[in-house]
């Protein structure tokens, strides 16, 4: 079969967008943005945790080549990175979150920025990628470099923002007619 960065353009995607739709702390900061600001505000939210996107899955790449080289001869660091990512994972599902929402600062604040940071601080982004990537390789045999490994992140970034701005729309949407 002929790969083209097309292909993995698709694969960033589908990949990114199918792992943006659950709930997660960036949706909800698009949605209320939305709700409480407009669909600009929101937007600008987006795209700066569409960008953030693209470095957190440049990173699990990078450290997903490196640890599963190392992986394949070592058992017990399976076992042990396994036990983090369940552990990481019943942290999300059972922490408690505050009920009260601070006041915020109206528009002095950068929206953009607020994205970013947001983006950033997501603990599920690159644990995320570690398996999406992982459960990819089970279908192809992708080579990460040059125009393919540009085509995937575009997918990623073009993904991303899909669904984010999906949000935007639909928060726009709900604000307008609740």
């Amino acid at each position: 079969m002929m790969e083209s960065p097309f292909l993995y353009f698709l694969v960033g995607l589908l990949a990114c967008f199918i792992g943006t739709i659950p709930f997660g702390p960036i949706n909800l900061t698009v949605v209320k943005t939305t709700v409480d600001y407009n669909q600009k505000r929101g937007t600008e939210v987006a795209l700066a945790a569409s960008i953030i996107e693209i470095f957190e899955a440049l990173v699990a790449i990078c450290f997903g080549m490196v640890i599963s080289a190392y992986l394949e001869t070592n058992t017990i660091i399976k076992l042990f990175i396994a036990a983090v990512f369940i552990g990481l994972a019943a942290f999300v599902f059972t922490r408690k979150t505050d009920p009260e929402l601070q006041e915020e600062r109206n528009d002095e604040q950068s929206f953009f920025k607020k994205g970013l940071l947001i983006a950033a601080l997501n603990p599920q982004a690159i644990p995320f990628w570690i398996f999406a990537l992982a459960a990819i390789s089970q279908y192809f045999e992708f080579e990460y470099i040059g125009i393919y490994l540009a085509g995937f992140l575009a997918g990623v970034f073009v993904g991303k923002l899909i669904a984010l701005y999906g949000f935007v729309i639909t928060s726009g949407y709900l604000k307008t007619h609740l």
